[in-house]
């Protein structure tokens, strides 16, 4: 079905979202992007003024996407429950999604200093500071151990990685038991606690 004219910017995002996933920033040209889309390199240009331009419209609409589930997340009562409410929602999305999470940053170093510098700034407002304070307030309520809630976000980030590459095989089988598993590490540890009547349950919500 040919798409409508007001269908093409959007059309556009999509074809050269899947492009940069496959191919990365470096290796992919605004004539190739192009052709898959369907129109002219005129008419590429016409929605976005060059490459950086595009790719940022891209990271920047993922972004908003991650906001709107922090933002939705933060309702939950609890560090714990906001932030697996974040996790959860993230994990729903298609791997082809989630790798432009990966995109963002290993990609920078082809973009200019303006757009590192803009982009660096929304990254941090819209997403890692928004975990960040999940976080912070957590241990200031008493919820979390107090651990630095910075190396804190980039531990639980690190968990996540593996999961943003589109094409690997891990990415593909994060099914719910891996979330609960990784979920259950990052808040409670890995290591078996010894069963104790005395001892009762272990906290909830450690880190």
């Amino acid at each position: 079905m040919t798409a409508q004219p007001g269908d093409v910017p959007h059309h556009i995002l999509q074809e050269a979202t899947r492009l940069f996933v496959e191919r990365g920033y470096h290796g992919l040209s605004m004539r190739e992007i192009a052709e898959a889309v369907g129109v002219s390199k005129a008419g590429l240009y016409y929605y976005f003024k060059d490459k950086e331009d595009l790719f940022l419209a891209i990271l920047l609409g993922n972004l908003s996407r991650l906001e709107q589930i922090l933002q939705e997340a933060r309702q939950a009562p609890t560090a714990r429950q906001q932030i697996e409410h974040f996790v959860r929602a993230l994990f729903r999305w298609p791997p082809e999604e989630r790798a432009i999470i990966r995109l963002a940053s290993q990609e920078m170093e082809h973009l200019s200093q303006h757009g590192v510098a803009e982009f660096s700034r929304l990254y941090y407002a819209k997403f890692i500071g928004q975990v960040q304070a999940i976080l912070a307030e957590g241990v200031q309520r008493g919820e979390l151990r107090p651990v630095d809630p910075t190396l804190a976000t980039w531990m639980l980030l690190g968990m996540m990685y593996p999961f943003f590459y589109s094409a690997h095989a891990v990415a593909r089988s994060a099914s719910p038991d891996i979330v609960d598993l990784m979920l259950t590490i990052f808040f409670e540890g890995a290591a078996a606690r010894p069963s104790s009547p005395a001892a009762g349950p272990p906290p909830a919500a450690e880190i």
